[in-house]
Order: structure tokens, then sequence, then C-alpha cells
């Protein structure tokens, strides 16, 4: 069962943060997923003498990125082709992934930063080739593809309760009291909860590298129903939509001879 941590800005330079929040969680059977801002050695030489799997990010300054890893495999995940390798170093394993999507992306915006001349020509030539990747540093030994969704699986959730903490900023301006302020904050709770139980299914399913819990709320929503009286009906499903909701097992659409 992975457990995410997430560092607070101010924090991350003080190790006996970390040390506190391992103390306090029963992670004796789980698995470590830590945000980049942990990264350092010190870090990484404390969770090896506490006995604790750990899966960490490490920065794009790294001494890591210049180990020669082979990227000989490749995978897609939500129609992006990423291609990955794997290195044994000494207890730890080094995971390297790159998105050629995201790869080019940066590239042209590095161009452009040299262009303007933001960057060195030997920043440049550094950046342009470490475009794309990121690498992962863990005592943890497993498949390439399973470690990259591993770590999908952190970026979601992160994403997602910035998203929470966001929407919660915006509208506490309207929240002129405790009653608005409880029942905004149990909406966003159960919205979160279907968030995850959504990844979940998607998980069981294994489609996780095929779609995300919001794809399917985008497709789901083309569906509507539409009351007339005491009667509703519901609108054309499409045959992807209905392949999905096959595929999930929810059955919340009727078959088309009405079962």
């Amino acid at each position: 069962m992975p457990t995410m941590i997430k560092s607070v800005p101010g924090s991350v330079k003080d190790i006996k943060t970390l040390y506190k929040t391992i103390e306090e969680l029963d992670i004796s059977d789980k698995i470590l997923l830590l945000d980049r801002g942990f990264f350092s050695e010190n870090i990484l030489n404390c969770l090896e003498e506490k006995h604790i799997k750990f899966v960490l990010p490490t920065k794009r300054n790294s001494h890591y990125y210049d180990t020669r890893i082979h990227l000989n495999e490749e995978f897609i995940y939500h129609d992006r082709l990423i291609k990955c390798g794997k290195r044994k170093l000494g207890n730890r394993f080094l995971y390297l992934y790159e998105d050629l999507d995201l790869r080019l992306e940066e590239q042209k915006t590095i161009f452009r930063k040299r262009e303007e001349g933001k960057i060195s020509d030997e920043e440049y030539s550094l950046k342009q080739n470490r475009a794309g990747k990121f690498l992962i540093i863990s005592n943890y030994d497993i498949g390439k593809k399973e470690m990259y969704e591993l770590y999908k699986k952190r970026d979601s959730i992160e994403k997602l309760f910035d998203a929470y903490k966001t929407t919660l900023d915006a509208d506490k301006l309207y929240l002129h009291d405790d009653e608005s302020v409880y029942g905004h904050v149990f909406v966003a709770f159960l919205s979160l909860y279907a968030y995850c139980k959504l990844l979940k299914a998607i998980k069981k399913a294994e489609i996780n590298d095929k779609v995300s819990p919001i794809d399917i709320l985008l497709k789901f929503r083309k569906v509507k129903s539409i009351n007339f009286g005491e009667k509703s009906i519901i609108t054309e499903v499409p045959k992807k939509v209905r392949e999905l909701d096959k595929t999930l097992k929810f059955n919340i659409f009727p078959t088309k001879n009405g079962s």
C-alpha cells in the first residue's frame, strides 16, 4: 500500500521533519512515495537504515542523471510514448523515463531561453540532454512500467489535492459563515472520495495506462438523462462509453433491449 508524503516549503532542509513523520506513521509494510523536494543523500541513507521501501524522484541537477542507463523498452501511457530503462546501483535501483511528447515541448522552451540569452551554451546542452526525462531512485525492485504507474498514482493524487486546495482558496471569500465552510469542505471531500474510487476501479480493470478518472467523467458526461414528468429517458450512449462502462463493470447504462 503506497503512502505519500509531500514536502512543505521551508521544511525540506531539516531532515528531522521526515524522521518525525516516519515515527508517527506505521509504514513498516508500505512503500513511501516521496516528493522530489525530499531528495538528498541523507534522506536516502536514513530510509535505508530504517529498512523502509521508498520511491523518490531525483532532482534534474542530480549526478545520478550521469549514470548510463539504456532506454531499451517503451510503452504507451495515456496516448504518450514512454521510453524507459533501469539499472541496479549498489542496493538501489535507478528507473529512467523519457516522455517523447514532453521532450519536444521542453526542447522548444530551452531553445527559446538560449536565444533570449537566459541560459548559457553549457546549460543549454545539459538541459537539452535531460529534456523530457525524469529519474526515480528506489530500493524497490519492480518492473519499469509498474514503477512508472506507481509514480503517476502519486502525481495524480497530488494534483487533485492541489486542485482541492485551489478551489477552497478561490471560494473562501464567498463562505461567510461556518456552515458554508463545512458544507463546501464536505462536498469537496466527497469529490475527492469519488475520484479515488474511480482510480481504484480503473486499476482493477487494468486500464490505468489508458484512461484517468478525469477521462471517464468527460466521456460519461456526454450521456444525458431527460425527465418528462414521471418518465425519464437516457440519450444515446456512444459505443466507446458503453464499452468503458462494461469494462469497469459499473453497469450504469441499460442495454439496448432495455434489460
